[in-house]
């Protein structure tokens, strides 16, 4: 029998879009704990918050930060960064998935 645990990344995005802030906006939440953006530079450049734990990252030419709203990595025993790291892996995979099934 599988175990009902959260899994260790979850991805969301506002469902209904009104034209607003709000709508390109992506997060992956970690472990139930830890809240990260994923702020894309040709969209959101402008809100990056520097006193935030952030990386950035690349994917076929497009730029992306991944910056914490709320990080309780330590809680857990994590390094921040390497929590990035995985994070952005899980987000690139997205990435492919989605380039790869255009509908």
């Amino acid at each position: 029998m599988e175990e009902f645990d959260l899994p260790e990344f979850i991805f969301g995005e506002f469902p209904i879009k009104d034209g607003g802030f709000n709508d390109e906006r992506q997060f992956i939440f970690h472990k139930g704990v830890s809240l990260i953006e994923i702020i894309a530079f040709d969209e959101f450049i402008h809100v990056i918050d520097s006193s935030k734990i952030s990386k950035q990252y690349s994917y076929f030419g497009e730029d992306f930060s991944l910056t914490y709203h709320t990080n309780n990595t330590e809680h857990l025993g994590l390094n921040p960064m390497e929590v990035l790291d995985k994070a952005w892996e899980f987000y690139r995979d997205y990435l492919i998935w989605e380039d790869t099934n255009e509908h």
